[in-house]
């Protein structure tokens, strides 16, 4: 540790004197003190000491425990016949914890600048909801009087399964701040402090892959009558972020924000309907696609434990929104038009959040 400190000082030296902040003599003194102990520091040195990054380069892989949210608009999906009262709705569909990766390498060159690309992924969400009953169940209306199978069936599910993919690529700019070492009877306040605070921008782009789909069966049906319905959203601008962390001894704690204003392209599309029992197609494939403008939002929280020059533990919390998508339970179209399954429903968004673990490295 009083390595890496000591260079950060001497790294330092010349804009401590270029701003007025110490002289040189008084920043070599800190240096000694840093490899040798307290008592060889000034009284009138700063307890912090802005410092440059150095050259240093460094990887980031966390492995993500995400919920999401559902903010899906649509209502009813399946219905009772005899009562209309609504067995199973677009809210009923809640995913469960799905796994994801985060990765992030690195390099901070000398006089504050550097590079980052980040890439972050959460697969498998998946969320299901069923119903049962009596040969009365059906399709929301007016598309069960329409398809003959989706009327008087006797078991119903309705899925909803997503992937996310987003990566990024951003510039640095950092400053650090080196803290004096002082003489105590507490072995934590003879550990050097290292504040360290990154602007970033740069270019993000997030995509959401989306199905859904209702499936119905009477008891005596060979297969199921279904309708299925796919989304998918891209989300890409240019992103702000600041990113602190602060280290004392081997631990450190880092906090991250991100925002990113992003341009959307939208795509629906959905299976042929066919009805079972007389075996026609009702309605061929059909789709859409739009634009619009939406955003990508992040922040995260990591505790660190350092285990050498090299390896860290992470664990942590991380958050992300997404805003202006396509959701695929949205987009079912029960109605009999002409242009029924041609329009992109759009302008929701999906929110996901949960624990994270990694490790870390610098070199």
């Amino acid at each position: 540790m009083a390595r890496v400190v000591c260079r950060s000082l001497r790294l330092a030296v010349r804009r401590a004197v270029t701003a007025g902040v110490v002289t040189v003599g008084v920043v070599t003194a800190c240096a000694v003190t840093a490899v040798t102990g307290p008592g060889a520091a000034r009284a009138d040195v700063p307890a912090w000491l802005p410092s440059c990054c150095g050259h240093e380069r460094y990887a980031v892989a966390d492995w993500l425990f995400m919920q999401r949210d559902n903010a899906t608009s649509i209502g009813s999906l399946v219905l009772d016949g005899d009562t209309q009262q609504t067995v199973i709705a677009g809210a009923d569909l809640r995913a469960t914890v799905a796994p994801g990766i985060r990765l992030l390498v690195g390099e901070r060159r000398e006089h504050d600048r550097g590079w980052e690309i980040g890439y972050l992924g959460v697969y498998g969400m998946f969320a299901d909801a069923t119903a049962t009953g009596a040969g009365n169940l059906e399709i929301a209306p007016p598309l069960s009087s329409a398809v003959e199978s989706f009327a008087g069936n006797s078991t119903a599910r309705a899925t909803y399964g997503s992937n996310l993919n987003s990566a990024e690529v951003n510039m640095l700019s950092s400053d650090r701040w080196v803290g004096r070492v002082r003489e105590s009877a507490y072995s934590l306040e003879r550990w050097p402090g290292v504040v360290t605070v990154d602007w970033l921008a740069g270019f993000r782009w997030a995509g959401l892959d989306e199905t859904a789909a209702v499936s119905l069966a009477a008891p005596d049906d060979l297969e199921p009558s279904d309708y299925a319905v796919r989304a998918s959203s891209h989300l890409f601008g240019a992103q702000l972020g600041l990113r602190g962390r602060v280290d004392h001894g081997r631990w450190a704690l880092e906090g991250l924000g991100k925002a990113a204003l992003a341009g959307s392209v939208m795509q629906q599309g959905q299976d042929p309907i066919v009805d079972t029992i007389t075996g026609d197609v009702y309605r061929d494939w059909s789709g859409g696609s739009t634009g619009g403008v939406g955003g990508i939002f992040d922040i995260a929280v990591s505790l660190v434990h350092r285990f050498n020059d090299t390896w860290s533990l992470r664990v942590g919390y991380t958050s992300l929104w997404l805003a202006g998508v396509a959701l695929a339970p949205d987009q079912f179209d029960f109605s009999t038009d002409d242009d029924a399954g041609t329009a992109v429903r759009r302008g929701s968004s999906i929110w996901l959040g949960g624990g994270t673990l990694g490790l870390e490295a610098a070199w």
